[in-house]
């Protein structure tokens, strides 16, 4: 098997270079690396030029405005049989391409693989992402997976077949969120076909460290989530993909409303919510703490209660522009990176 690792770029200086030694230092050595730097303005290109030996690069001659623009070129170098999608702010375990070859061995009717995401630690926001992550995967992907019906294969840790993915999915370049609008439509296109789930395929990802950048990458999070259901649901013809989708929704909107509006309503009521909230994140924070080996996961999992809050308005404001009014954004939101040093 074949396998090329692909990684779109646009002012990446701080990670690209722990990016691409990631890489480089996998167990399974991947056969190509191919990096698209979409016409920085900083020194992304040198940093890039300096593995000339190790890596295929591309420089586009100007800034494409949505990093799906830079994944499609990358893609249409790729001549491998599986290629790896990650982001340049991404860092993969060692063993990440070994898992590759263990996946897709399993069935030929495999045409991609999810992997697991662990955000990278820096403050009580990024912890309690990782909290977050942890119910996403360890409950609902792994879940999800058990009934072929995987909702989202995130770019930075996802693997595809190429002659699959080069014959069935077009990049059409209308969503914010390139990885949503794949999962959809793979998950559309044949029942037969298979996503799975890896959780031993780890990759560390760095979030937004401060409720500004957070707040506005979670609108973009958002947007394209009522995008792609807008664009895709009508066309959804499997059962327990439909079962999912409409159960995460549903499951999403029911929280945000009480988060809301049940202090306004009964606060009473909202005292005994808040008691079972908290037994939960501390249960939550208490399986953390041995998973992960972290006790700052359990002494900051009282802190969600504050995230919930944000997530909460900020889908229901979303659901409000995207569906109720109806609104289009493809604006991209990149929030400031920081030094990873490998």
């Amino acid at each position: 098997m074949k396998i090329s690792i692909i990684i779109p770029a646009y002012n990446e200086e701080e990670t690209i270079k722990s990016c691409i030694l990631a890489c480089l230092k996998q167990t399974r050595k991947p056969d190509h690396i191919i990096v698209v730097n979409d016409w920085s303005t900083d020194n992304t290109w040198k940093i890039i030029d300096s593995f000339w030996k190790q890596i295929k690069w591309i420089h586009l001659k100007k800034n494409t405005w949505n990093k799906s623009h830079a994944q499609e070129k990358a893609i249409s170098y790729v001549t491998d049989d599986v290629f790896i999608a990650t982001d340049a702010d991404t860092i993969l375990d060692k063993d990440f391409v070994k898992e590759i070859e263990k996946s897709f061995k399993q069935s030929k009717k495999i045409v991609s693989v999810c992997g697991y995401v662990i955000s990278m630690k820096w403050n009580w926001i990024t912890w309690c992402r990782e909290l977050e992550y942890m119910i996403w995967q360890d409950v609902h992907k792994r879940a999800q997976s058990y009934i072929n019906s995987i909702l989202v294969l995130p770019w930075c840790a996802s693997w595809f077949k190429t002659k699959f993915f080069k014959k069935h999915i077009i990049f059409e370049h209308d969503t914010i969120a390139e990885d949503l609008d794949f999962s959809y439509k793979i998950n559309n296109y044949e029942k037969s076909r298979y996503i799975i789930f890896n959780n031993k395929a780890i990759v560390y990802t760095q979030d937004p460290n401060t409720i500004w950048a957070y707040t506005h990458q979670l609108k973009r999070w958002q947007w394209w989530g009522w995008q792609n259901l807008k664009k895709h649901f009508p066309k959804v013809n499997k059962l327990f993909f439909i079962f999912e989708i409409s159960m995460s929704y549903i499951e999403w909107l029911i929280f945000s409303l009480i988060i809301i509006l049940l202090p306004i309503i009964n606060i009473k009521l909202y005292i005994n919510w808040l008691i079972l909230f908290f037994t939960f994140t501390t249960l939550l924070g208490i399986y953390g703490a041995i998973k992960r080996k972290r006790i700052d996961l359990f002494f900051y999992s009282f802190c969600l209660i504050f995230l919930s809050y944000i997530n909460s308005y900020v889908f229901l404001t979303e659901f409000y522009k995207q569906i109720i009014k109806n609104n289009k954004s493809l604006v991209w939101f990149k929030p400031k990176r920081r030094n990873i040093n490998l």
